[in-house]
């Protein structure tokens, strides 16, 4: 497909963006790359509502912040969620740019990066290219979203590295490859975390000890490879779980948040120090606000 064979009269487009004047823009600019039907939201809530009654066939959505929703959350909430079709293309809309944002929008699942201000001619090709060219879409334990290998694989080859440039095993250093064995733990012990708070019920004591142990197992691996954000993170999910029980006031919910927390943590690369942190600071001022709720409850 050329620039010339582009058409998009058959498509719908969703624009997700609390800033009305630049939503304007971009629906505008989707409007004459000839799209059939443009929508536009105002926040995430919208944006859910859009997405369920039209099912559009590309997305765009801004990273902002704040009461009228998270971009990030929304992209997660798509690719994890009950959405129509979470293998729907997303674009994340911003005026970020360092690679540490490119990163973590591509590993919460985005198709593309798009920096503002766009040019119409930049957006046309970008979504051409995702419409034209889709990468497969990947379901795992540990990701949701487009494969973020820029090369077809060959799916005759069953070997662990699938990258055609990848560097043979030999000619990684120790470090690289100690350092991508760590990950690979980490991540195993949040999935299984993640199998046995799928199913946790409030006052189910059975499951309740099974995402205790999980967790436990996942702070003595946090510990093993130095991951302080990972293990103090798991730690605030124990602490919740000891205060609360296997009583009625245990709540699965709050447990499921937390442990898609310790997920993200998990899979942000250790250079972006800040914002594990943050992440990991974040469940304990959740746990603290839960027991100081229960504290309340009981005097």
């Amino acid at each position: 497909m050329n620039g010339d064979d582009f058409d998009p009269s058959g498509l719908t487009a969703l624009v997700v963006d609390e800033n009305h004047y630049e939503r304007g823009i971009s629906l505008d600019q989707l409007r004459s790359m000839g799209f059939r039907r443009v929508i536009g939201a105002a926040n995430t809530a919208e944006g859910w509502e859009a997405l369920r009654k039209s099912n559009p066939n590309i997305v765009l959505v801004e990273w902002f912040h704040g009461n009228g929703g998270d971009g990030l959350d929304f992209v997660r909430r798509v690719r994890n969620g009950d959405a129509p079709n979470r293998a729907v293309s997303m674009f994340m809309l911003t005026a970020r740019g360092t690679q540490a944002d490119v990163e973590v929008a591509r590993l919460a699942g985005v198709d593309g990066y798009l920096r503002k201000p766009i040019s119409a001619l930049a957006l046309q090709q970008r979504v051409q290219r995702v419409i034209a060219h889709p990468q497969p879409f990947v379901v795992t334990a540990s990701y949701v979203g487009p494969c973020r290998r820029r090369r077809r694989p060959d799916l005759n080859y069953l070997g662990p590295r699938r990258r055609l440039d990848d560097a043979s095993e030999q000619n990684l250093t120790p470090d690289e490859t100690e350092a991508d064995l760590k990950a690979q733990l980490a991540r195993a012990r949040v999935a299984a975390l993640e199998v046995h708070a799928r199913d946790l019920t409030a006052g189910d004591s059975t499951a309740a000890r099974h995402v205790f142990k999980a967790a436990q197992d996942l702070i003595e691996v946090a510990e093993q490879i130095g991951d302080a954000n990972l293990a103090f993170g798991a730690r605030e999910m124990t602490r919740y779980l000891q205060a609360q029980g296997a009583t009625l006031r245990l709540d699965p919910e709050v447990v499921r948040t937390h442990v898609a927390a310790l997920h993200q943590l998990a899979h942000l690369p250790h250079a972006l120090g800040d914002e594990r942190q943050a992440v990991a600071q974040g469940l304990k001022r959740m746990v603290d606000k839960k027991l100081r709720q229960l504290a309340s409850d009981a005097a």
